[in-house]
Parts: structure tokens; sequence; C-alpha cells
């Protein structure tokens, strides 16, 4: 992301600030100026709280010591966690983000090493440039056991965060997907009554064809209904419902359409939220094929590129050419609710790329391979 404003680009890092990436695109000043501010804000801080309840008075040398030594520490927990991201891969970093004991003790222990760090290393640098001997408030007892109960209720206070703030997360992410799922079967009413007015038409004169149609329309339903059951579904499983449903559309449409669906073996293992890929070949059909006088070919291909399952929907139908249908607004729907369902789930690592030019349309699908999904991927 790419963002022109300096408030713009600041929240943009803000929102990343906290979660591990790989790859960044925010501006560097921006988060080099968090990091700043994080390490200003902690020393003074405490240096209120020493005022308020203890005997300590704040002096300007004292005042710009603390800065010091707070930036000293930001910068090397900064640092830390940056060297971990460009030494880890993206899944091993998304495991960690996923909570849990093992996150917990990462996101904790690290701060609390770099800070202790940090303390040392500005005692150091400090009592070599001034020629003094510089002692740090860890070298007492009392200062050691009030650091080590101050790390303690903060990790504890954090810990607690994040339970709240996961369960929160978790929360609105079954609202969303039950609001989404429910458009989408607002919408797919209209698709089983054209299917079963399509069956009944041919009953008379072709009842071959309709037997066909409607044993595809039940093969359809059936991966559908049981798709909708779950929070997530194999592709392997989501494939064939889009198969049956082409297959469907095949009889209807008769050598207009024609249709390829290929996938990798390991990616058809991998899980992906229900009903995502039907809303794009259905894009295809009505807006690209259907529309064509001559018809044309939808192609669907999955594969694993890297730490990401692809998924492209192609067809060579009108692209450009093609006129707005007004009898079908719901498609745009559908696929409005599609980029909604990835973003609730999956965050900015989701994307529905959609690409439209004179020799049809291409939508790419890109979701991150869960860590659980690793070995089966493998």
């Amino acid at each position: 992301m790419k963002t022109n404003s300096f408030s713009a680009e600041l929240r943009y890092a803000a929102r990343r600030y906290f979660r591990l990436y790989k790859q960044r695109d925010e501006a560097g000043w921006a988060r080099a100026l968090i990091t700043t501010g994080i390490g200003l804000a902690f020393p003074s801080l405490f240096l209120i709280l020493a005022v308020l309840f203890g005997s300590a008075t704040v002096s300007a040398p004292n005042l710009a010591f603390s800065w010091l030594n707070g930036l000293c520490i930001a910068f090397l927990i900064h640092g830390v966690y940056r060297l971990i991201e460009l030494t880890q891969p993206q899944a091993r970093l998304d495991a960690i983000q996923q909570g849990g004991w093992r996150a917990g003790l990462f996101f904790s222990l690290i701060p609390v090493a770099c800070i202790l760090l940090g303390m040392v290393l500005f005692a150091q640098g400090l009592g070599w440039w001034m020629q003094l001997q510089v002692s740090t408030p860890l070298e007492s007892t009392r200062g050691l056991s009030q650091f080590l109960f101050v790390s303690l209720v903060g990790v504890l206070i954090g810990w607690a965060i994040d339970h709240q703030v996961r369960r929160r997360q978790a929360l609105e992410l079954q609202a969303t997907e039950a609001r989404l799922l429910h458009l989408q079967a607002q919408i797919e009413p209209h698709f089983l009554f054209n299917s079963l007015a399509a069956v009944q038409s041919l009953i008379k004169p072709a009842p071959d064809q309709a037997l066909a149609m409607l044993e595809h329309f039940t093969d359809h339903l059936r991966a559908s209904l049981a798709a909708l059951r779950e929070d997530s579904c194999l592709l392997g499983t989501e494939l064939q419902a889009v198969r049956s449903y082409l297959a469907l559309m095949q009889i209807r449409m008769g050598d207009r359409l024609r249709f390829v669906v290929e996938a990798e073996p390991a990616a058809e293992q991998l899980r992906l939220p229900p009903l995502l890929l039907q809303p794009l070949v259905e894009n295809a059909i009505v807006h690209g094929i259907e529309p064509k006088d001559e018809g044309g070919e939808v192609r669907l291909r999955a594969w694993i590129e890297g730490t990401s399952l692809k998924v492209l929907v192609q067809d060579d139908g009108l692209g450009l050419l093609a006129k707005p249908r007004r009898s079908q607004q719901g498609h745009g729907i559908a696929l409005k609710n599609v980029r909604e369902r990835l973003a609730a789930r999956h965050g900015a690592r989701a994307s529905l790329d959609l690409h439209i030019d004179e020799a049809g349309c291409r939508a790419l699908l890109s979701l991150p391979i869960q860590p659980k999904d690793q070995g089966s991927a493998a």
C-alpha cells in the first residue's frame, strides 16, 4: 500500500506496527517515528510515577538520560523483532501470531531481555563517553526486584489484553461470516430457481438432458449445503461444487460453454472459507460468456506459490465489451462479499484482484496458507 499524506502513512504504519510481516511496504520514517514515541513515552511515565509515589526529583540531565535510554531500548526491541521477521518465513510468523502460550512468551520475554540489555549497553556507553562509572538501577536488589515485579505485571496485563482482543476478533469474525453467508444465501435462490426451471423445460423434449442436469444440480446442492455448515472446507470439496455448477451450466448453454478445472494435488488439501469460488465462476459466465454469441471458455487453476494459495478464474468472454446487466446486480454483491470475507478472516494477507480487458476477465484469489495446513501442503 502506498499513500501520499503524512497522516495516512502514519496510520497505516501504526496498524501494522505490532504485527509480524516479512515484507513491509509502510514508510520507514513512519515506523521510526512510532518507535521514537514509544521510546520517549515509557521513561516519561516511569519518571512521573517516581515523582508521584517516591522521593525522586526530575532534573534536565536526568530527563535527557532517561529519554536516551528509552530510545536505545525501543530501537533495540524494534531491531530484534525486525531481524526475526527477515530470518523467518512468513508462515512461521503467522503461526506465532495465532496466540497461545508460546506466542505469549515470544512477545513478553524478548522485550524484557531487550530492556535488560539496553540498560546495560546504555550505561556502558554513557560511562565510556563521560569517563565515569555509571551504574544501572538493576545493580541494586531493590531496583532489580522492582524491575522484575513491573515486568511480571506488564506481561500479565499484556496477556489479558491480548486474550480479550483475540476473543473480540473471533466474535466479530463469526458475526461477519454469518452476515456475508446470509447475503450469499439470498443470492443463491436465483440460481436454484433458474436451474429447476431449466430442468422442467427439458423433461419432455430432452429427458436424458433433464436427468443429467438434475444429477449435476443435486451434486452441486449437496456440496454447497455441506460447505455452509462448516467454518472452512477443503479446496478439493469447493472444486467439486464448482465442477457440478459448470456442468449444470454447460447443459443449459450447450456448446457455447467450455470449461477446464485444474488444481495441484497439494493445493486441494488446503482449507479456505466456503462458497468462495462460485461467485467468481458465476461472474465469468454471466458477464463474460453468456452475453457472447459464440460463447467461450472458463478456466480455473489452483496452485501453491510460496506461503499462499492462488486460484485463478479466467474467461475469454466479452471483457470490456460487456454491457452492465441490471438483472444481474446480485453478482456484484457476491464479489463484494468475497472481498469482505477475505478481509474479515485474513486482513491484508488475502486479496482478490479483478482484471478486465478485451480478451476477457481474470480474477486472481490469493489466500495465506494456514499453519495447520503446512504439513498437507508439503
